[in-house]
């Protein structure tokens, strides 16, 4: 019968301490990652600007708001609750986030190329 009993699992404090600076670690590196596409969508607007052409700055401000959220996520699951893992529901809604916020920075800033990108076909411009 004992053996059916649930076995209370318990991390060793070095693993706690290594998986909560990976933690940390992934929260900094979201939102370095944030702030290098908001500069990347203030630039899009100075170009914008200068050039007189759409370059669709607001889209590519909005994007990356799904990376800061996936960082305030894995932030309340481990700084404030104390775990090394998100939660279930919530680890799933984050990486969803995370992933549909690269794919939109990555349409955004495909736009943007085509935009700044020089033209082709042996015409000049002038």
């Amino acid at each position: 019968m004992s053996a059916f009993l649930p076995v209370i699992f318990s991390w060793s404090e070095e693993i706690a301490r290594v998986g909560l600076i990976n933690s940390y670690t992934m929260i900094i590196a979201a939102i370095f990652l944030w702030i290098t596409f908001v500069l990347f969508g203030i630039i899009a607007r100075r170009y914008e600007y200068v050039l007189r052409r759409k370059t669709q700055w607001q889209f590519i401000l909005m994007a990356p708001s799904g990376i800061l959220i996936y960082a305030i996520l894995k932030f309340y699951s481990s700084a404030i609750l104390g775990n090394l893992k998100m939660a279930g529901n919530v680890e799933i809604i984050a990486y969803i986030l995370f992933f549909l916020s690269g794919v939109f920075s990555l349409l955004g800033a495909l736009r943007f190329r085509k935009v700044v990108a020089p033209r082709r076909g042996g015409q000049d411009e002038g």
